[in-house]
């Protein structure tokens, strides 16, 4: 019988391996034995929790029995990163003036920046910024190069983007990224943010929980895969219990694009009032 991925376990794609579906080396995964793949950017008809789609590659193939005269290789014992260290590492080599100067290059605030707790990882050439889990750890670094490039750094978990000191009042916004994430804060909006259009679905299903808000508001970006994710979000939340609504920016392609359009608190007030509750 093909072993299932939960006998098998599941690794996650490197650049040197990348997912044998889409092609990119972040966010997919492989069983151990290479015959099933669950990508994150490539639809099938088999959705899976983590907001992925699940590809049959081939059947493994068979495992030769062990060596009766060679000792059988030890699992490699897992690796764990305290990431609260490594950000602090990061934090003295930020300087408040390259953050002030990465706000304006992006059209947000410095302060909603601080407030994702963004940080200069010198190794890397790149701003950090933490993921966490429902419970507000921090289980991974997503990080930015100055040319826009994004990669997380090895052994992160996807988490969303959590900003400090929410108001707790008002509707919860649901977009991707950071970045995002810091528009709607500028907006003067209580929000939170994925690792990507498809990814953190089941922690942001807890969060809301968590949050207990009534209003959710999710903020999709105007491509197809935005869209798709938003929808499939929206999904899952209504049968979590929510009642969630989807909107997309008039102008931009996603929540900073429409902010620096000239976006007003008013304008995405309106264009949340106007939307209907989702409905499959």
């Amino acid at each position: 019988m093909t072993q299932t991925a939960t006998e098998t376990g599941w690794g996650r794609v490197t650049r040197r391996r990348p997912c044998a579906v889409c092609g990119h080396g972040d966010w997919c995964g492989y069983s151990a034995d290479g015959s099933v793949a669950i990508c994150m950017r490539v639809k099938s008809d088999r959705p899976t929790k983590n907001g992925g789609w699940l590809h049959r590659l081939a059947d493994p193939a068979p495992r030769p029995a062990p060596s009766l005269y060679m000792p059988r290789p030890r699992a490699p014992l897992p690796r764990t990163t305290d990431w609260i260290a490594l950000l602090r590492r990061f934090e003295r080599d930020t300087r408040t003036a390259e953050v002030e100067r990465l706000a304006a290059s992006l059209g947000v605030s410095p302060d909603s920046l601080r407030r994702l707790g963004i940080a200069w990882a010198a190794p890397h050439r790149a701003w950090a910024f933490p993921m966490c889990d429902d419970k507000h750890q921090t289980i991974g670094v997503r990080l930015r190069a100055e040319n826009g490039k994004k990669w997380a750094i090895r052994g992160s978990l996807n988490g969303i983007f959590w900003p400090e000191d929410l108001t707790g009042s008002g509707p919860l916004l649901l977009c991707e990224g950071p970045t995002d994430v810091a528009a709607l804060l500028d907006l003067g909006y209580d929000a939170i943010g994925r690792p990507s259009c498809a990814g953190a679905v089941e922690i942001v299903i807890e969060v809301v929980r968590v949050l207990n808000r009534c209003e959710v508001v999710i903020v999709a970006d105007t491509d197809g895969p935005g869209i798709d994710g938003a929808d499939r979000l929206a999904q899952a939340l209504t049968e979590a219990g929510r009642r969630p609504k989807v909107i997309r920016p008039l102008q931009g392609k996603d929540a900073r694009a429409w902010l620096q359009a000239g976006a007003t608190r008013a304008v995405v007030d309106a264009v949340i009032a106007g939307a209907l509750y989702w409905r499959p």
